[in-house]
């Protein structure tokens, strides 16, 4: 029972085209629904999160 559990938390990542494709939608809706300072702000933070997700999938930086 617990290697099913293993192979179904392993597929329950996002693949990178996925990745990429969620931090275009949060970035286009922080430009239009935010100002400059949230929009800049907000998009710098989805970089770090992003990284830190293609970082935790990739393990490139131990």
């Amino acid at each position: 029972m617990s290697a099913s559990h293993d192979q179904h938390s392993d597929s329950n990542e996002l693949s990178t085209a996925q990745l990429i494709t969620v931090f275009l939608i949060f970035s286009f809706l922080l430009i239009w629904l935010g100002d400059t300072f949230t929009a800049t702000v907000g998009i710098i933070g989805e970089i770090l999160i992003f990284i830190f997700a293609y970082n935790e999938k990739h393990k490139l930086i131990d």
